[in-house]
């Protein structure tokens, strides 16, 4: 799995991520990419605020479907120290990134509706640094992630997209892969931790609540403002947002497949549904 590669393409152009993903799940790829382009041939015969209707409606079906490696290995049962060590060092890294691409999203939207979303996002970050920190001392491993991107590829995943997202993405695509990134990891952490309670598997206490922190539902809601208010304000929008959002949500689904490290399992259905038989 080291030599194969992680793409996406927004707008005909192949941007490259990350390594260490199964051929089935570039499929996966493909399929929503083909998602993107259906959105943007529908808004064209649409209202903006149907259009942006539309757009939030299907990212929340596809994130109601997700699935990842971690939580396979949870049904399994084989899920144990090593997988939650990994599962919080690639944390650590996420957090970095995501401080500077928030602050960086600001810089670029100063005022407005995207602007409050941006700061939001931003002021949510503080309690965590903390909160990872203490996951790090109950699992015995070093507050600072110590990861390596020449060894460590599907750790870098979502950083690397979310890096990209900030620099590249307009407000409401921004909007739209965030809403879809907050709402997936709180709802896949919270049903990790579900399946390892059920099966009797130990998780230090501040795994527990770390892990169990539900999507802040006032960021959910402003992002979804945001979206709408942009889409009725540019035209071509609906596409390239949807484009953007799967570029975030499968390097989020990197940051799973590192957690499970070389236990992954190989997802049972790769067709239609975003990453892995979502």
């Amino acid at each position: 799995m080291r030599d194969q590669w992680l793409w996406c393409r927004i707008e005909g152009t192949e941007y490259l991520f990350v390594s260490r993903f199964e051929a089935r799940e570039l499929s996966a790829t493909s399929n929503r990419e083909s998602r993107a382009e259906r959105l943007g041939r529908e808004s064209m015969n649409s209202a903006p605020g149907t259009s942006a209707a539309r757009l939030l409606a299907e990212q929340d079906r596809l994130v109601s479907r997700r699935d990842n490696p971690l939580l396979r290995l949870a049904r399994d049962g084989r899920v144990g120290r090593r997988n939650l060590r990994r599962l919080v060092q690639a944390d650590q890294l996420c957090l970095e990134a995501e401080t500077v691409s928030y602050a960086i999203l600001l810089a670029r939207f100063p005022s407005g509706p995207a602007a409050e979303l941006f700061s939001g996002l931003n002021a949510a970050l503080r309690p965590l640094k903390r909160s990872l920190d203490q996951c790090a001392r109950a699992l015995d491993t070093s507050p600072t992630s110590t990861l390596d991107p020449s060894r460590d590829a599907a750790a870098f995943a979502f950083p690397r997209a979310v890096s990209w997202m900030c620099l590249h993405a307009g407000p409401a695509a921004a909007a739209l892969a965030l809403r879809a990134d907050l709402a997936a990891y709180a709802r896949e952490s919270g049903e990790i931790l579900r399946t390892l309670s059920a099966a009797g598997t130990e998780v230090p206490a501040a795994l527990r609540e770390h892990y169990s922190l539900p999507a802040p539902t006032d960021l959910l809601d402003l992002a979804a403002a945001v979206v709408k208010e942009r889409v009725v304000r540019e035209d071509g929008t609906p596409s390239r947002a949807a484009s953007i959002a799967d570029v975030l949500l499968t390097g989020l689904d990197g940051f799973w497949l590192f957690a499970a490290g070389d236990q992954c399992v190989a997802p049972a259905d790769a067709a239609d549904t975003h990453g892995l038989r979502r």
